[in-house]
């Protein structure tokens, strides 16, 4: 079912006005020693702990600052309440939180620190989201996004094409369409097999410097959208009503030698870190458009930028550059206005918020990544 996409609000202050100001965290109250190889999403619960997935790991733990402790949470299996594949831990209303279990086609419900259940891989939700819901509320909603099934052969999309923002109900999967977000250039190959099923499937996004709108779904019912052309914030309301914001001042960077020249930098850094591949197989082949530069570096990357910070407030991670060399972040009120511009060091990320609180991972030397928390 398609929804209106309700009223659009004009921005009451033009962007003249507005200013983006340096913004420094208060010193952290506590770090916690757990070890870690990724952290894939973090959950605050009402006392205080935390929830961390580690995808990379393949496990749940429930953190407790105060006491250092540091428990898992269920365990990896394809078992009642056990998970075969660790996502993204999304709110969904007081202690409860949803997981994706893509593998076994369900959701797997915690309350509190615990694994309560897991949905029937034909419950209506999972059959509305497959199970790959980006976002929950304490509404009863899921934030799933939706695109046309690719026909076979190769398909190849431009940055004119879209994808579709949803909201899908936990409980009986209604689902509701309610915007459309910008994709990225990429170039899609897709098999089927005798009853029509997909059977092989691959996907190489195209060009230098790729970028793609994004949204995020807050506890509340609150969803923020990360715009392009212009750089802006759009809010939906758990009503339904819309606020177009303005667009924000964040000076839009040529994309020069000196530019390119540091994205080489930071690309043979990465390089320099990968395992090598065992000898004997063939070389990567070249990425498609490689070479091909957009004329400004994009405001924000492809991926993961956006996250539900404090105060209602949104966080979005600044693409790197030449002068933004460490981990920088654009905060956003819900009037669409850059309150101002977190930095912090290259091996710090912002991997999740309490209401009044940021939690940071810190990468050391050896990759080994702790985490540590701060007052907003």
């Amino acid at each position: 079912m398609i929804a209106a996409l309700g009223l659009w609000l004009a921005m009451p202050e033009p962007v003249a006005t507005q200013t983006s100001k340096p913004l420094v965290l208060k010193s952290a109250t506590a770090t916690h020693e757990e070890e870690f190889t990724t952290v894939t999403s973090l959950r605050e619960l009402r006392d205080g702990r935390v929830l961390v997935t580690d995808g990379r790991e393949q496990r749940v733990l429930v953190l407790d600052f105060a006491k250092q402790s540091a428990e898992q949470v269920g365990r990896f299996g394809r078992g009642p309440n056990e998970y075969s594949m660790v996502a993204l831990l999304h709110p969904a209303g007081g202690d409860s939180s949803i997981m994706g279990d893509f593998m076994q086609r369900r959701f797997v419900l915690f309350d509190g620190a615990q694994i309560v259940g897991t949905t029937p891989a034909d419950h209506p939700a999972v059959a509305a989201t497959q199970a790959l819901a980006m976002g929950s509320d304490g509404r009863g909603n899921l934030l799933t996004f939706k695109r046309a099934d690719p026909p076979d052969g190769v398909t190849v999309t431009t940055d004119a094409d879209s994808q579709v923002v949803a909201l899908v109900s936990r409980v009986t999967g209604r689902t509701d369409f309610i915007a459309r977000l910008r994709t990225a250039p990429t170039r899609r190959e897709v098999s089927r097999n005798a009853e029509g099923r997909i059977s092989a499937s691959s996907t190489m996004v195209l060009g230098e410097m790729p970028t793609a709108e994004q949204a995020v779904l807050f506890a509340d019912g609150w969803l923020a959208i990360a715009r392009l052309d212009p750089f802006r914030v759009d809010w939906r309301a758990h009503n339904g009503n819309w606020l177009r914001g303005a667009p924000l001042p964040v000076k839009r960077l040529p994309v020069d030698s000196r530019e390119k020249q540091a994205m080489e930098t930071r690309r043979a850094a990465a390089r320099a870190k990968e395992t090598p591949l065992p000898a004997g197989l063939p070389p990567m082949p070249p990425r498609p458009g490689v070479g091909e530069f957009p004329e400004f570096i994009p405001p924000f990357p492809l991926s993961q930028a956006m996250l539900a910070g404090p105060s209602g407030m949104v966080l979005i991670k600044r693409y790197p550059s030449a002068d933004y060399t460490g981990s920088h972040y654009f905060v956003v009120d819900r009037a669409g206005k850059l309150v101002g511009e977190l930095s912090l060091p290259a091996n710090e990320t912002i991997v999740g918020a309490g209401p009044k609180s940021l939690y940071i991972a810190v990468k050391d030397e050896d990759d080994v990544i702790r985490l540590r928390r701060h007052p907003w």
